[in-house]
């Protein structure tokens, strides 16, 4: 992020950044600003600050583990269809290793069935290129779970599967599986610690004990996923309580898309005259369709028909047949593609 979004997203008045720009002129904040930061990032005071939330856990009936992921990778694709997402996979030993347990099919062959266990951190915002908003999910898995992914192509797709399966369920999202794409960097801004809390068994709660405020981090009870894995075909989960039954699809993506009907006045149109009323039918149909995690235009495939416009596109796979209203003239309409808003603009005149 640069610092001039930095500075953007604190959107401070003129009268704030004054009186900033003036302390940071003095030694003496300077010092005292610099002994704050020194403070924030010792990590005694963090691991002080970790145990005294553990003792006020415990006062309210609950165990609590903190969680530092590891990140290990960074996928992209896209949330509800037109924003662009991040999946930060990452690792620590403090979470479950993955097992598994034979099981017999229908049809009688053996297969294994997979459990998975990880938590997941609710989403967060960070500013991407011009101060541009992009939502991140952090999934923590074991770093056996993840060592045994690198290794096996249909064990990293149910690894995927399992933390696409788990963000929808856990915050009611729809991810588009078909644009998953693995990124360069390892993560995608910072994951940030999280933790397991669990009740104590038997715990009662002491009069008067209800005032204590509780500890903002997110309560991770969720159970492994269940997948199951045929050495000789695709990865097939079954139900649980983390994840619904995954959806297999191939076919590409259906975009989001708005229609406008665009016409032009003029002065003459107003006349007091029998002939001057101004034509319902418009001039230009513009259609707006959302492909957040399409990089160049080159890559997608344009047709307008008299009656239709069509989008297609193999990487990411998105496709859109749009029946249009009115016929339109094929050969002089226009495409503009926005590679910072992740939008095409197709304008079709009306014949």
């Amino acid at each position: 992020m640069e610092p001039g979004d930095q500075l953007k997203e604190l959107d401070l008045t003129v009268e704030e950044m004054d009186r900033l720009g003036k302390a940071f002129k003095e030694k003496t904040f300077r010092d005292l600003f610099f002994e704050y930061a020194q403070e924030l990032a010792d990590p005694e005071n963090r691991r002080r600050y970790e145990e005294e939330i553990k003792i006020l856990e415990q006062n309210r009936g609950n165990t609590i583990e903190f969680i530092h992921p590891e990140p290990v990778k960074a996928l992209r694709t896209c949330m509800n269809g037109s924003q662009k997402c991040y999946i930060n996979i990452c690792a620590s030993e403090k979470i479950g290793k993955p097992s598994c347990s034979p099981k017999v099919l229908e049809d009688g062959r053996g297969t294994l069935c997979w459990a998975l266990p990880h938590i997941l951190h609710p989403k967060k915002q960070e500013l991407y290129r011009k101060g541009h908003k992009v939502t991140i999910y952090d999934v923590v898995f074991h770093p056996e779970t993840l060592d045994l992914a690198s290794k096996n192509k249909t064990f990293l797709d149910m690894v995927h599967d399992t933390a696409i399966q788990g963000i929808q369920s856990a915050f009611s999202v729809s991810l588009d599986r078909n644009g998953v794409k693995e990124i360069r960097a390892k993560c995608k801004g910072t994951p940030q610690t999280c933790v397991i809390r669990k009740p104590i068994p038997g715990y009662q709660e002491p009069p008067g004990k209800s005032d204590l405020p509780e500890f903002p981090y997110p309560d991770e009870r969720r159970q492994p996923t269940s997948l199951q894995t045929d050495p000789t075909g695709p990865a097939v989960p079954t139900r649980s309580c983390a994840a619904g039954p995954r959806v297999q699809t191939k076919e590409p993506a259906k975009p989001k898309y708005t229609v406008r009907y665009r016409s032009y006045v003029d002065i003459q149109d107003f006349r007091r005259s029998r002939n001057s009323a101004q034509s319902p039918r418009p001039k230009e149909i513009v259609v707006t369709i959302d492909v957040p995690l399409l990089k160049e235009v080159t890559g997608a495939r344009v047709e307008a028909r008299e009656r239709m416009l069509l989008l297609e596109s193999e990487s990411p796979a998105y496709r859109l047949e749009l029946p249009l209203a009115y016929p339109v003239d094929e050969e002089k309409g226009e495409a503009k593609f926005s590679k910072q808003k992740g939008q095409l603009t197709v304008t079709l005149p009306v014949l």
